[in-house]
This record gives C-alpha cells, sequence and structure tokens, in this order.
C-alpha cells in the first residue's frame, strides 16, 4: 500500500509507510490450508464455512447434498467467509518458471492460470538422456551450440530446398518460431519424416502452419506430400513419432513450402519471386 501526503504530516506518512513495510515479511506455511479440502485445489473467493470454520469452495459447496459440510455434517454458510478471503487474496507466490526468467509473483489461487500462459514456460531438448530446458531463443542456441544441429532461416509461403539425410534439422522463421524437421532411420527401405513447431505451454495441440514437401526420385517421378496443420509441442515427450511423409534411402532434395497467413512480400512491400530456392545440405 503507497500512502502519500502533504508537508505537513511527512513525519506521520513515514510512520505509516514503515509499518506497512514492517507487516510484509516472507513467511513458511504449509500451502495445503490455502487448499480447498473437497476438492484440493486453492481456495479462492467466494469462499464459504460451517458454523465450526471448516472451509469449502463455491464449486464443491454447491455440490454437496444439503450444502452439508463434509468434515462435520455442519451447515455451510450461505455468506462468504470474508477474512479467508482476504488471506488467500493476499498470498503471493513466485511463478514456477522464475528460474526461466520470469519475475512475476501471483496471488496463490492464480497460480496455475499463470503457468499455463506464462512466456517463460520452457520447452526441452528432445535428444535423448539430454535433459535441457529453456525458453525458445536458448533452444536455438543450445540445438546449434551442444548438437551442432543444422539451423536454416526461411521465409513463410516461400518454398526452400534441403537434401534430406537421417538426422535432426532446425528450421527457423521470419517471426522467431523454430520448428524440428526429423528424418528418422529407416525401419524399411523408407525414411519417416516428421515436423514440429516448438511452442511452450500451447493452447492448441495444432499449430496454424501448413506444410507442403514436394521431391522426385528419377525421370518423370514427382511426389508431394502435405500437413496441414503442424503440431505444436514444448517436446517434453521427445521428438514427434507420428510423420507425414516418407523419402527413399538414397538423399533427395526436398522443396519445402511453410505456410502461414503472411503476405508474400519482402520489408519494402514488393513482391517476390516465388521460384526462387536455396538448396542447403541436410
Amino acid at each position: 500500500m503507497e500512502v502519500t501526503g502533504n508537508g505537513s504530516n511527512k513525519d506521520g506518512d513515514g510512520r505509516q509507510e514503515g509499518k506497512e513495510a514492517a507487516k510484509k515479511q516472507n513467511v513458511t506455511m504449509g500451502m495445503e490450508v490455502l487448499d480447498c479440502p473437497v476438492c484440493s485445489y486453492p481456495l479462492r473467493p467466494p469462499i464459504f464455512q460451517c458454523s465450526m470454520g471448516h472451509l469449502v469452495c463455491s464449486p464443491c459447496r454447491d455440490k454437496l447434498p444439503d450444502s452439508k459440510c463434509q468434515v462435520c455434517s455442519g451447515v455451510v454458510l450461505q455468506s462468504s467467509c470474508y477474512g479467508m478471503e482476504r488471506v488467500v487474496e493476499s498470498i503471493l507466490v513466485p511463478c514456477p518458471y522464475a528460474e526461466h526468467g520470469c519475475t512475476e509473483s501471483i496471488i496463490y489461487y492464480l497460480k496455475e492460470e499463470h503457468k499455463k500462459a506464462c512466456p517463460h514456460a520452457p520447452c526441452f531438448c528432445p535428444n535423448p538422456g539430454c535433459g535441457f530446458a529453456g525458453p525458445t531463443v536458448a533452444l536455438l542456441d543450445h540445438f546449434t551450440a551442444e548438437h551442432k544441429w543444422p539451423t536454416t532461416a526461411f521465409k513463410y509461403n516461400y518454398p526452400f530446398c534441403l537434401v534430406a539425410k537421417p538426422g535432426v534439422h532446425v528450421l527457423r522463421g521470419q517471426d522467431g518460431n523454430i520448428f524440428l524437421l526429423n528424418v528418422a532411420l529407416p525401419m524399411s527401405p523408407l525414411h519417416a519424416v516428421s515436423l514440429v513447431c516448438i511452442q511452450p505451454n500451447s493452447s492448441s495441440e495444432l499449430s496454424s502452419f501448413r506444410c507442403y514437401v514436394d521431391f522426385s526420385c528419377w525421370k518423370e517421378h514427382h511426389q508431394h506430400s502435405s500437413l496441414e496443420a503442424i503440431r505444436n509441442s514444448s517436446l517434453s515427450d521427445g521428438l514427434p513419432t507420428d510423420c507425414f511423409c516418407f523419402v527413399p534411402m538414397a538423399s533427395v532434395k526436398l522443396s519445402i513450402t511453410i505456410n502461414n497467413e503472411l503476405m508474400h512480400t519482402d520489408e519494402d512491400g514488393d513482391e517476390e519471386d516465388e521460384d526462387e530456392e536455396e538448396c542447403i545440405m541436410f
């Protein structure tokens, strides 16, 4: 609480501010006392109590038969417990992703909502046994520095070329989004190709990006494969096991286009040559 005043009561204001600061202390407590005893989720206003003082959250109170307290069978009061509501609204906890850069303090009962939306939520290195976790920018540096995975920057809606070989290739969109293209070792004469968009805490399993792959293995041969929605993943469960196309064991040149809603223009607003491709050894 911030207290302000004029010069005539500056000393009084200073004492008041000192009192307020003294009341704010770091304490240790069992956080389970702030959870509803019925559903075990954090209590949030409105909070109700029975005549014996047992607490219950509003959704659980509405589900109790005859509004009877499940601890003592007392009747749960219809009016909310104002004192406990003040308590739970004053409890601040650090973000679970503080070690990844989030500096916010969150009301305890809003911790899970914040966790689901926090931009500092980590993504994970899918390399077996690695264990690295961090934001996407740090993950990109980790891929290139620690695992030496090749990286290609590309523009949406325009084809670029990779020569397919078994392994992981990092694709970096012009907006900073990171994709992993994996050509798996074959269980048959064919390599399975998978693609994933690295996203922490994604609200949707599928992204708005699409991918198209074209390649030829011999004269007059042409194969086209499409992935209408690239899957989002934090890679917490490793590389995706699903695939959207197969390529032969012999290395072939893949023409890849990843689409989004960006305009087909460069920074100056001029149209670009859609046929221009850059071929990169994978």
